[in-house]
Parts: C-alpha cells; structure tokens; sequence
C-alpha cells in the first residue's frame, strides 16, 4: 500500500519528536548527582535544585511567571510534584511565581521564615498554602532537611526568633541554606546584607561552601569581604536581569570577587547556570 507523501511525512516528523522527547525524559532520569540550577528569570532568583534521587527543591520564584517554563523545561513530562518550596523571603521578585505554582504543581512542604508582613501576594500564597493544605516548615538553624537520598539543607539563618515578627529589613531576614551533598555544597542567601553577613559570622555557623549564590544580586550592601572569606567558594553565581534599574552587580562587588580570584557566573550573561556536585 501507498503511502501518500504528506502522510509520510507527518509520520516521520511525529517519530522524530516522540524521539525528542524520549531522549529529554532519559536526560532528565536522576543520575545520582545534585543539580543546582540558577534560573535566568530575569531582575529576581530562582533556584531549582534536584536531588540526587529526583526530588526537586525550588528556592524562591522571581519577579513574573517565567520560572515556570524554566522548570518545565528541568522535571520530566509527567512530574508534577515539587517536594519543597523554599520562600527566602517576601519580597516581589523572589516570589511571583508561587501562587500559580501551587496551583499547577503539588507541593509536598514549604519552607518559610514566618515573617509578617503586608503584601497581597505573600498573603495569596499564604492563602493557596492553607486552602492545598501543605505542610509548612518554619526556617530553624538547628534542624537540617535530611533527604533519604544523602541531600542534606543545612538551615543557616534568620534565627528561631524571627517567626512572627514584624522586620523593618525584610533582606535581612532572608532564609540563608546551604545545600550538601557529597564534597560539593552551595550556599544560597537570598538576599541578605552587610548586617546579616556580620551576625552570621558573630554565630559561628560554618558556611564554607563550593559554590555562592551571590546575595541581593550583586548589591553594594552584599558580598563582604568577611563573608567571602569565610565561605571560600570556588565559584560565585549571580542571578540578575540585563539592563536592570538597580545597576546590579555594583563595581565594587565585582571587584571584591576578582580580588579573591572567584571566578562569576551571571544569569544576564550567561543564561541559567547549573551546577553538578
């Protein structure tokens, strides 16, 4: 039997997406190894990691709906469940995404600081929490996250003391965590500055780390020269948008980097950045 040309055709460029689309699932199989992706979602952060047995942890959710297609493009076709949702803290380009989010995905925890503060969208997101009934896990430096897999999330800061309140500098309060495993370890810092680098330190809580997640995006008031010692990572990645407003990353900051021979990755230069420990 004949078959007509245009029916071939079609044939053929159906095998070779279903094709595609095989190899993208097999690429996307857990490998054994943690995968920290740095997102480019423009003038915010985003940071979704894998664990080594699969299980994804999305830290922060940018200014606008953007991570959503960047995490399509980094789960397999058929997941449709985040195992932990990390909130540094509520400030617009760290948490956009996250109502729709919890209403496309099914979340297993979330991770908060239990900060209170007046802005329609953390309260959306507080209210799709409660309405889906996902357990939520108030940030605490003495308890790790433990995964089966050998994925550890060393909770950093703010302190215990933070849930509840009311801060007049929300960065400051931003959940710092460090994610372990093997040798290999980043540490994200959301947004913190000089204050919070300085009482970090003052703890003794120990942030050495492999890679730094750069803090507020290449800020001034981020990034000193304490705290870079102190954590001593081989590389520093920086999530911002091209052109930005705010002039991120400073000069300064650049600088301080180069001087202690850190090489920098960026999002506004180098598009999403990933990281295999």
């Amino acid at each position: 039997m004949r078959i007509p040309f245009l029916h071939a055709a079609a044939i053929t460029f159906l095998l070779m997406g279903a094709a595609g689309l095989l190899i993208r699932e097999i690429a996307l199989q857990p490998d054994g190894h943690l995968h920290a992706h740095v997102l480019s979602i423009g003038q915010g952060d985003s940071i979704l990691l894998v664990s080594p047995s699969g299980a994804q942890i999305l830290v922060d959710g940018g200014v606008d709906l953007s991570p959503l297609e960047e995490i399509g493009k980094r789960m397999p076709f058929f997941d449709r469940t985040i195992e932990l949702v990390v909130l540094t803290h509520p400030n617009t380009d760290h948490m956009t995404v996250f109502p729709e989010l919890l209403k496309r995905y099914t979340v297993k925890q979330v991770l908060l600081s239990g900060v209170q503060f007046k802005l329609g969208l953390y309260e959306a997101m507080l209210e799709e929490i409660d309405h889906a009934g996902i357990p939520v896990i108030l940030a605490d430096p003495s308890k790790d996250i433990v995964f089966d897999d050998g994925l550890i999330l060393d909770i950093i800061w703010p302190p215990e003391t933070t849930f509840g309140s009311e801060p007049k500098e929300l960065n400051d309060v931003s959940i710092v965590l460090r994610a372990m495993f093997g040798t290999g370890s980043i540490l994200l810092t959301g947004d913190i500055e000089e204050p919070a680098e300085s009482r970090i330190l003052a703890s003794g809580a120990d942030v050495r780390s492999t890679v730094l997640k750069v803090a507020h995006h290449g800020s001034r008031t981020s990034s000193t020269t304490g705290f870079l010692l102190a954590v001593d990572p081989k590389l520093a990645v920086m999530s911002l948008g091209a052109g930005n407003s705010y002039g991120h990353p400073h000069p300064d900051v650049l600088d301080r980097f180069r001087h202690f021979g850190i090489p920098v990755q960026r999002t506004d230069l180098d598009g999403s950045v990933e990281i295999v420990f």
